[in-house]
């Protein structure tokens, strides 16, 4: 299990996401975004998969998910 901020998957806030794996972080991610922060998730919905932004976000997420910490 491994656990990343809101804020280290690039939204705006502190909130713990916990996952076991980096499919289950994207969605429980996806959801908090929706929940928290129903704007952002709307923008992040939009943007098309092969958007040059979307392509960088996907690898700094998987080095930030090769990276951290397995938790408890």
């Amino acid at each position: 299990m491994k656990t990343l901020t809101c804020a280290q998957l690039g939204g705006p806030c502190d909130a713990a996401i916990t996952a076991n794996t980096s499919d289950e972080m994207m969605t429980k991610a996806m959801a908090h975004l929706e929940s928290a922060h129903p704007e952002m998730a709307a923008k992040v919905k939009a943007t098309p998969k092969d958007d040059p932004m979307m392509i960088a976000w996907n690898e700094k997420f998987a080095k930030d998910w090769a990276a951290a910490p397995e938790t408890n």
